[in-house]
C-alpha cells in the first residue's frame, strides 16, 4: 500500500508539474501570437493604398509590351540595320511585331475586366493633365532638390510633375505607335510612320531613363516601385512625396474635425443631463 500511494502521489505531482508547464506554454504561445498580431497591425498601419488592383495591371499591361518593342526596336535599328544580312533579324523583327499587338491589346483587355473603375481612370487622367503653379515650381526646383537636402519640393498631389509629364506624353503617342506601326507592318516604304514612328520614341527616351531611374536607382523614390507590385506604399514616404493626395484621401479634413469637435462638445454637454434622467427613471415612484 505504502508503494503505491507513493506512486500515486509521484504521478500528481506529475501531473501538476505538466499542467503548469502547459498552462505556461500556452500562456507563451497566446503572448507570441498577440504580439505577431500586434506587429502585423503595425506593419499594416504603416503601409497605405496607392494604387489598385485595376490600376496596376493597366500599368503592366502597358510597360512591358512597351519596354520588349524598345529593346528590339534598339536591336533592329542599331544592330540590324547597318547590316540587314546578320542572323536572327526576323526573330527580332516578329517580337516587335507581337509586342507591337499586345501593346494594344492587353490594355483594351486590362480596361475591359476593370471597367468598374472607370471612374478611377478619370480620376487619373485629370490628375495628370491638370497643372498648377506648384507642378512648375516642382519642375523648376527638381535638379536642385536632388542636390541639396535643404531645398524642399512643393507638395504633390497623387503624380508629381515628372509623373504628369509622362503620363501626358504616354496618353499623346500611344495611338500614334499603334497606327504607325499598322503602316509600316502592312505597307511597303512607309517612311513617312517610320519617321513619326522613330522620332517618338527618341523623344520617350529621356523621359523612360529618368522614370527607370527613379522607379529602380534613386533611393528616395524607388520606395514608391512596391506601390507597382503590391499597391501599398510607406506611409511616412507617401506624406511626404505626395502631401496633397495623402492629406485627401488619408487624412482628416479641418472641416471634418471641427465638426467631431462640435459633436463630442455636444455629447459632453447633454451627458450629465441624461445620466440624471436615467437615474431619475430608475429611483421608485412616491406612492402617496
Amino acid at each position: 500500500m505504502g508503494y503505491q500511494r507513493r506512486i500515486a502521489l509521484g504521478t500528481g505531482r506529475h501531473n501538476k508539474m505538466l499542467q503548469s508547464r502547459n498552462i505556461r506554454v500556452k500562456t507563451g504561445a497566446q503572448k507570441n501570437g498577440a504580439n505577431a498580431t500586434d506587429s502585423k497591425k503595425r506593419s499594416q498601419s504603416n503601409k497605405v493604398l496607392r494604387f489598385r488592383k485595376s490600376e496596376r495591371h493597366l500599368h503592366w499591361a502597358i510597360a512591358i509590351p512597351f519596354m520588349v518593342c524598345y529593346t528590339t526596336a534598339l536591336i533592329l535599328v542599331f544592330f540590324y540595320n547597318p547590316n540587314p544580312l546578320r542572323p536572327y533579324r526576323e526573330i527580332f523583327s516578329i517580337i516587335h511585331r507581337v509586342s507591337g499587338v499586345c501593346l494594344f491589346v492587353l490594355p483594351m483587355m486590362a480596361i475591359i475586366k476593370s471597367r468598374k473603375d472607370l471612374r478611377m481612370y478619370y480620376y487619373n487622367i485629370k490628375q495628370a493633365w491638370v497643372w498648377t503653379f506648384e507642378d512648375l515650381k516642382w519642375l523648376a526646383v527638381m535638379g536642385l532638390a536632388a542636390i541639396s537636402k535643404r531645398i524642399k519640393l512643393p507638395d504633390q498631389g497623387k503624380f508629381n510633375a515628372a509623373e504628369k509629364i509622362n503620363f501626358m506624353m504616354l496618353m499623346s503617342t500611344y495611338p500614334l505607335y499603334i497606327i504607325t506601326g499598322t503602316f509600316i507592318w502592312i505597307t511597303d516604304g512607309a517612311l513617312l510612320a517610320w519617321i513619326i514612328h522613330f522620332g517618338m520614341a527618341l523623344i520617350a527616351t529621356p523621359l523612360l531613363a529618368g522614370h527607370k531611374f527613379m522607379a529602380l536607382v534613386n533611393p528616395e523614390t524607388r520606395i514608391g516601385l512596391s506601390g507597382m507590385l503590391t499597391g501599398f506604399v510607406d506611409r511616412t514616404w507617401a506624406r511626404h512625396h505626395y502631401k496633397k493626395w495623402y492629406s485627401e484621401h488619408f487624412e482628416e479634413s479641418p472641416v471634418r474635425r471641427s465638426i467631431q469637435k462640435s459633436d463630442a462638445a455636444a455629447e459632453q454637454a447633454y451627458a450629465p443631463a441624461a445620466i440624471e434622467e436615467k437615474r431619475s427613471a430608475l429611483q421608485p415612484a412616491d406612492v402617496t
